[in-house]
């Protein structure tokens, strides 16, 4: 019979949501509670031997003693399916941690301790080598030299970063290389870190079971592995029930604030067939006429009444930039190209911001409109 074990990693229970309102917050927090809870339900229906839970399944300074008896009551029912956890950076094995105030924990759960890998025997043969972070942000690679012993099959399993692709905005801890995992022995390794499946040579990540921002639009899924006779088997399953959307809308034609509130209503309805399961990230694009005179962040609010988690970003601009630089000789244009002189050198977001706003203004006191703060 092959041994079973079911792969999860990055639940963030408890994880804020900030700049979201308390509202939405609470609710994308029990959709996190939920799809845990779904895991861990679906890990019973496939009778595995092991969950197998790779870091950052909660968020440290966030939870408390409830969150400890949870875990002991929802992981504890589980048994006797064996339960191990990797710490991550987000819940680092530490003195204040949740996971000290689950000690001792149940019998059928096994917590790693320190950074240095340690072995924990899943079945004759069969090997399952564990770390912990021990600190919130760990840059320093944690695999490096290691190496398995004994013989028969090896697992790895820990929160760390492939160093070779971390995506957009990701902070590399722990980092490693699929190479590092080659010569260390293992057959296999179960990773957390990254919020998006990832199958790779020996390693999988199976994501965050529920996207928790716009950047997360990847495959959530659980990863069940089967290892008999040395072979090791895979199936990586979606289990999210959320999905985070990004759409463009051309801004050409919309020349008043009510005509930009109701296209963007109208592409919300068409995206969203079920508000507070699909969230949206809308971008204003192109070139809209001058008289558009529209306040980004009251419509992003009003939209987020009747499809939560909606988000509105202004990348468009009132004039053809490009069209103005080659008007001839005008001050109009000699004001364009200074303007975008200075942007082209601005290293800050905030000055470029300010850069920004300085040029639109700038462009409509040419035009004669009317200008406000």
């Amino acid at each position: 019979m092959p041994y079973r074990i079911a792969h999860i990693a990055d639940v963030h229970l408890d994880a804020s949501f900030a700049g979201s309102g308390p509202l939405f917050g609470a609710k994308r927090r029990e959709q996190l509670r939920a799809a845990f809870e779904r895991v861990l339900g679906l890990a019973r229906v496939r009778r595995v031997d092991a969950l197998c839970i790779a870091g950052d399944l909660y968020e440290d300074g966030r939870a408390g003693p409830d969150r400890a008896a949870y875990l002991r009551r929802t992981l504890g029912e589980l048994a006797p399916m064996r339960v191990f956890i990797s710490p991550g950076n987000h819940d680092p094995y530490m003195p204040s941690s949740v996971y000290r105030m689950l000690e001792p924990p149940p019998e059928n759960v096994t917590i790693f301790r320190t950074r240095r890998f340690a072995a924990v025997e899943l079945a004759p043969s069969l090997t399952l080598w564990g770390s912990a972070h021990e600190r919130p942000l760990d840059r320093d690679p944690m695999l490096g030299g290691f190496r398995c012993t004994g013989e028969g099959t090896h697992l790895l399993f820990y929160h760390g970063s492939d160093r070779d692709r971390i995506p957009p905005g990701k902070e590399a801890i722990a980092p490693f290389t699929s190479a590092d995992i080659e010569r260390s022995g293992a057959a296999h390794a179960m990773i957390g870190h990254f919020h998006g499946f990832s199958h790779v040579g020996r390693y999988v990540y199976p994501g965050s079971p529920e996207p928790l921002n716009s950047t997360e639009s990847g495959r959530h899924t659980a990863s069940f592995v089967s290892i008999e006779n040395g072979c090791v088997g895979l199936e990586s399953v979606d289990v999210n029930h959320t999905r985070y959307i990004e759409e463009d809308i051309d801004v050409e034609g919309i020349a008043d604030a009510a005509h930009l509130a109701d296209a963007v209503r109208s592409r919300l309805a068409e995206l969203v067939p079920e508000p507070g399961a699909v969230f949206c990230r809308l971008r204003l694009r192109g070139i809209a006429p001058p008289s558009l005179d529209a306040d980004i962040d009251a419509l992003s609010r009003e939209m987020a009444q009747a499809y939560p988690g909606t988000q509105i970003d202004k990348d468009f601009r009132t004039f053809d930039l490009d069209a103005i630089e080659r008007e001839a000789a005008t001050v109009r244009a000699a004001f364009v190209k200074s303007m975008r002189r200075q942007l082209e050198s601005a290293a800050a977001p905030d000055e470029r911001a300010a850069l920004e706003k300085a040029l639109d203004y700038g462009l409509l006191a040419f035009s004669g409109m009317r200008l406000r703060p």
